[in-house]
C-alpha cells in the first residue's frame, strides 16, 4: 500500500527535521502551563503534556519503524496477505488485509 509507505516517509522526514536543529524546544521535563503567572497542573494540562510527548520526534520514529515491520510481515503475496488467514474461506485474506487497512486509516487514508 503505497499510501502508507509515503505517510511513513513524510513522518520520518518531519520528525528528523524537528529533532535535529532544536532539541531544546522539546520538553525534557514536565511541560509547564502558566495562567496569569501561576503554574497550572490539572488533569487537562497533564493530558496535554502526554499528547506532546507522544508526538515528539523520537516517538514518531519508533512507531514508524514498528509499523514498517508490520507492513513487511503483512506483505502482498499474489493478491493475498502473507500472514492473515480468512477462517471462513480457509485461505489467506485478500490484500490489503484488515491489519494494513487499519494502519492506513490511522494515517488518514480514506479509501
Amino acid at each position: 500500500m503505497g499510501f502508507l509507505w509515503e505517510a511513513h516517509a513524510e513522518a520520518v522526514e518531519r520528525a528528523r527535521a524537528a529533532s535535529e536543529p532544536a532539541l531544546l524546544l522539546w520538553p525534557t521535563h514536565p511541560v509547564e502551563f502558566l495562567l496569569a503567572g501561576q503554574e497550572v497542573n490539572t488533569s487537562e494540562t497533564r493530558a496535554a503534556e502526554a499528547h506532546i510527548r507522544l508526538h515528539m520526534p523520537e516517538a514518531v520514529l519508533v512507531r514508524v519503524e514498528a509499523e514498517r515491520g508490520i507492513l513487511t510481515e503483512h506483505a502482498d503475496a499474489g493478491g493475498r496477505c502473507a500472514v492473515c488467514l480468512d477462517p471462513a474461506a480457509d485461505r489467506r485474506r485478500e490484500w490489503p488485509c484488515p491489519t494494513v487497512l487499519g494502519l492506513a486509516r490511522a494515517w488518514g487514508w480514506q479509501g
